[in-house]
């Protein structure tokens, strides 16, 4: 059924978990959004979150037969084409301004022939 996942992983899904339940429910209090969520878990547990339990979820006829039409999203729209090239930029040149004053340079000789 499931693989074993560490305490980690477990506690990381369990806290994604909770925050896309509540992020639902803003989506209700903030912006009067209804909205209907079913998760299935690795262990088989069902989660379902409805912002409206008096309001069934619509079915396939009901979305299709509405005015506006209805916006079908699956893990292929959130996959970037760029996602298996990683580009790591330049590193950042800098440039010493020389040293105004003659003391600087003979102090700077002077450091390099001790370390030498």
């Amino acid at each position: 059924m499931a693989t074993k996942t560490s305490r980690v992983k477990q506690e990381q899904l369990r806290k994604r978990r909770n925050n896309l339940l509540r992020r639902h429910n803003d989506f209700w209090r903030l912006y009067s959004i209804r909205s209907w969520l079913t998760m299935e878990m690795p262990n088989g547990r069902i989660y379902t979150y409805h912002s409206h339990p008096d309001v069934p979820v619509p079915t396939m006829e009901e979305t299709s037969t509405r005015s506006r039409p209805a916006v079908h999203k699956t893990p292929a729209d959130y996959v970037s084409g760029n996602s298996t090239k990683l580009t790591i930029p330049k590193a950042p040149t800098s440039s010493i301004p020389r040293r105004q004053k003659a003391v600087w340079d003979s102090f700077s000789r002077y450091m390099q022939y001790i370390r030498a």
